[in-house]
């Protein structure tokens, strides 16, 4: 479900995925706010930006990332910074709902700029480095996930 493109121009399998993708974000971070809006002191207009910065980086994406190949241009970094923003905000939220190991939620966040800072970078150049780069996401958006849970149980 990734946003690499194939090297040999052939796009109708790529595309045909969006469907799915759009599925997975909706399973995957809509049981997240859910759960993050419980623990957020007040809730409603916090996790209402959180949600918007969330879908409008995935909506972004997916409309730059196919523009870009289409055109075989470098796709826009603005869904990149509204997914910094988002995860800030999330690590700071558990930062401060987590009295102990407050070591792992930077550790959480900053793998998660790690590994997406990677993907961005070797996207298209670099198949390998792009592939370790999703492992270190996924290791930082796991640590979170964690992290969600702890906070929850305090």
């Amino acid at each position: 479900m990734s946003w690499w493109a194939p090297s040999n121009g052939k796009l109708k399998r790529y595309t045909e995925t969006w469907p799915r993708r759009i599925a997975i974000v909706f399973t995957v971070w809509i049981p997240i706010l859910f759960t993050l809006e419980k623990i957020i002191v007040e809730p409603p207009p916090l996790i209402l930006i959180i949600a918007t910065l969330i879908f409008s980086a995935f909506f972004l994406r997916l409309y730059t990332f196919d523009k870009s190949i289409r055109q075989k241009t470098t796709p826009s970094k603005i869904p990149e910074a509204l997914y910094f923003i988002a995860f800030s905000s999330i690590g700071a939220i558990l930062y401060t709902a987590i009295p102990d190991k407050l070591w792992l939620v930077p550790t959480g966040i900053l793998t998660i700029f790690l590994g997406a800072s990677m993907m961005s970078t070797f996207r298209r150049k670099n198949l390998t480095l792009d592939i370790i780069g999703r492992l270190i996401f996924s290791t930082g958006f796991l640590i979170n996930l964690y992290n969600l849970a702890r906070a929850t149980t305090m």
